[in-house]
């Protein structure tokens, strides 16, 4: 094209709102496409791989967790997989294990952090009830930085609270995770 071909183009702004429009939903319908074509399905719908997530989490029993941090992951992760009432029966057991590590960060001249990282580490599996075998095995982990108080209870509340939300994103991992497995159909 000349530069006098799109001066025509440049004259007429409601053709060129026009051909952006369609440009813009031919795009939309290629990504459409290509995400369908890549064997994307949800993971919490009516239809596909992830269909009855929620009942699939329902057969997994979930094993006690030594410590009080293994306790508070193991109601997180009981409020996640079970709508409303424990199962009588499972076919699949979760056990996981939970360590922690705490690294001072931001050391100050008399050698005093004023920041902490906590460094979560949860690995899990998933064992079938029926034959003891071990259908899936993973890890999660989380990282979380908080500032050191000088206050002593202002300080155990902010590791406290770093511990929870390390905990919280652990049990959303692992929720995702094991529910993607039962859904492929094992």
């Amino acid at each position: 094209m000349s530069s006098s071909d799109l001066g025509g183009f440049r004259r007429f702004p409601s053709l060129r709102r026009a051909v952006s429009r369609a440009v813009t939903r031919g795009l939309l319908a290629l990504a459409v496409t290509a995400t369908a074509a890549c064997g994307f399905q949800p993971l919490y719908g009516d239809h596909g791989i992830g269909a009855g997530a929620s009942e699939k989490l329902h057969s997994v029993d979930i094993a006690s967790i030594p410590d009080r941090e293994g306790q508070k992951l193991r109601n997180l992760l009981i409020d996640r997989f079970y709508e409303s009432s424990r199962p009588e029966k499972t076919r699949y057991r979760l056990d996981v294990s939970v360590t922690a590590v705490e690294q001072k960060l931001a050391l100050q001249k008399d050698a005093s952090a004023v920041r902490s990282q906590l460094l979560v580490n949860a690995p899990y599996r998933l064992t079938d009830t029926t034959n003891g075998q071990v259908v899936f095995a993973s890890s999660s982990r989380s990282m979380i930085s908080y500032n050191i108080l000088e206050q002593h209870y202002a300080g155990l509340l902010t590791v406290e609270n770093a511990y929870d939300r390390a905990l919280l994103e652990i049990s959303n991992d692992i929720t995702t995770r094991v529910a993607m497995h039962l859904g492929r159909g094992s």
